[in-house]
């Protein structure tokens, strides 16, 4: 009865997704599939189905890449930084699984390791990287020529690491020093997770996290400019999945999108191999895997709108419509992204109660969801 009544639930909430929309926040596409990874070792540690670390690992076993570009989380003096390194192995792509959500700089930190590196690379990327990287491409034959398959995830916005910094401090025993942190893992919505070298292992809901991120706390100034949700620029795009019909699935599974006829060509030789399993889907279920978040990150012309209030100068790259509830979720947005900016805001933020944020998450998504 409880399954039926989610399935009513879930068919009542559905989105129409014309081929205007799905051009605008989609871009270019062969195929679409739910998919996960077959090895459940893969799949433990992963923020979704594991398919993106399952293919490279893949590529890697087969020979057909030489090393793979992720990003990994790294403690330093207590604190988590992300970091970008070439993974060789199986073990060092399992070691850089699960969401970072923390600012990174591409240029300055990855292209010169990419450039360094003498063999052929796969690279996993968030969307705005991916443009900045096909640019680079563009007039260096030398690096484009190394560049085997290109994965974006997709990407709402990112946070600065001044928000992972505030978590870390609300989970941490008095005296205690951070050793090891995971932004999220497990199934759907999945833990945040923290050790401490006090032997501590705390692990809370990823709300404890995420309820900030998705108010747009702390979010990357950068982020309000962009429009790519999925990754236009990319080979395969993998992204969540957060379609009520796959809430009770005992497998979690991953969005993958197809663009190029590399990136379809990759994933069919892992589909084939048995490495991944994998359902293809129409297009309309990816949208709606991301009903929410996709239509707001498109639409830069509301961040404009509503920027002009606050003080921003956000350039109108979209023209899209920009109904009221667009502007007033895109005002919440940036206002809460401005009172991060300063010590005082920060201290503010990390003492409201958490029914309060809990209320304005639910008043943001009812908005978006109209």
């Amino acid at each position: 009865m409880v399954g039926t009544q989610r399935k009513a639930d879930a068919r009542f909430m559905h989105k129409k997704w014309s081929t205007e929309k799905i051009s605008c926040y989609v871009g270019d596409f062969k195929r679409t599939f739910f998919a996960y990874a077959t090895n459940k070792q893969i799949r433990d540690n992963a923020a979704s189905g594991g398919v993106a670390t399952a293919v490279m690992i893949y590529l890697l076993e087969k020979g057909l890449i030489d090393g793979a570009l992720v990003c990994r989380s790294v403690i330093n003096q207590g604190r988590v930084r992300p970091e970008f390194f070439i993974a060789k192995s199986k073990d060092e792509l399992l070691s850089a699984q699960g969401s970072k959500y923390m600012a990174v700089n591409f240029s300055r930190d990855a292209l010169p390791i990419i450039r360094q590196f003498d063999g052929q690379l796969a690279l996993t990327l968030l969307p705005c990287d991916t443009s900045a990287l096909r640019r680079v491409m563009m007039n260096d034959n030398a690096l484009e020529s190394k560049i085997a398959l290109i994965i974006s995830l997709f990407c709402g916005h990112n946070s600065r690491p001044e928000l992972t910094d505030m978590v870390v401090n609300k989970l941490a025993p008095k005296g205690a020093q951070l050793t090891q942190f995971r932004h999220r893992k497990g199934h759907w919505r999945g833990v945040v997770s923290a050790a401490f070298d006090n032997g501590s292992q705390i692990e809370k809901p990823f709300s404890f996290f995420s309820d900030y991120q998705n108010l747009y706390f702390f979010c990357q100034q950068k982020c309000h400019y962009c429009h790519d949700h999925t990754g236009y620029e990319s080979d395969l795009s993998v992204g969540d999945i957060w379609s009520l019909r796959m809430k009770e699935n005992p497998i979690k599974h991953s969005a993958v999108i197809t663009r190029t006829i590399i990136g379809d060509d990759f994933l069919g030789q892992a589909l084939n191999a048995g490495i991944l399993a994998a359902n293809e889907e129409p297009i309309e279920e990816i949208c709606e895997g991301q009903a929410r978040t996709m239509p707001f990150h498109y639409n830069v012309s509301a961040r404009a709108k509503a920027g002009k209030i606050l003080g921003f100068k956000i350039k109108d790259s979209v023209n899209a419509q920009v109904r009221w509830n667009d502007f007033i979720v895109a005002w919440m947005a940036l206002a809460n992204e401005k009172l991060s900016r300063s010590h005082s805001g920060q201290q503010f933020i990390s003492h409201i109660p958490r029914f309060i944020l809990k209320a304005l998450l639910y008043i943001m998504k009812g908005l978006e969801s109209i």
